[in-house]
């Protein structure tokens, strides 16, 4: 043993090591458990931000939805219109021109990861929304009023759809 003369303290060399050692276990110890909640606090930021960039997809697609409807509403009258008049060639590249747009919108929006609901399918009603019924096969989808559509499986907006029911 020895005897600092400075301090007046016994310094045991062997007791000296144990506890540098306990130190350094704990100093490690504590780093591990920061690089750790490093590592959790990015995975969370990185969460967040996702989620975040998911609400304002969600919000913008929203707004875009009813022009969507309006451009397929002016296809369809178009249709019925033509199907009574005798078609021209204005009325004719003015359909084509609303066709080419609607076309535009859907592949911008499947390149944006939003795609449409499927109608093919039975009534499934965490897809599609009933807002009437009609005679047909129990289940099956009818007419579809309004389309639906999903990102990245959530649904934005249902399907509105007519479906089938039994006649009593």
């Amino acid at each position: 043993m020895e005897e600092n003369q400075n301090d007046d303290i016994e310094i045991d060399d062997d007791n000296q090591e144990p506890s540098i050692e306990s130190e350094l276990e704990d100093c490690n110890n504590q780093k591990m458990r920061a690089v750790a909640d490093y590592h959790n606090l990015k995975r969370r930021v990185d969460e967040e931000r996702k989620e975040r960039h998911r609400q304002i997809t969600n919000d913008v697609i929203g707004k875009f939805l009813p022009i969507f409807d309006d451009i397929d509403r002016a296809l369809s009258s178009i249709d019925k219109i033509s199907k009574k008049k005798v078609e021209n060639n204005a009325q004719n590249q003015l359909t084509e021109g609303i066709q080419l747009i609607k076309e535009k919108f859907l592949y911008t929006l499947s390149e944006e990861g939003i795609d449409e609901v499927d109608t093919k399918i039975e009534f499934d009603p965490n897809l599609h929304e009933a807002i009437g019924y009609a005679k047909g096969k129990e289940g099956e989808i009818i007419e579809v009023v309004e389309k639906g559509f999903c990102y990245e499986e959530v649904v934005i907006r249902p399907a509105r759809v007519v479906i089938g029911q039994k006649e009593k």
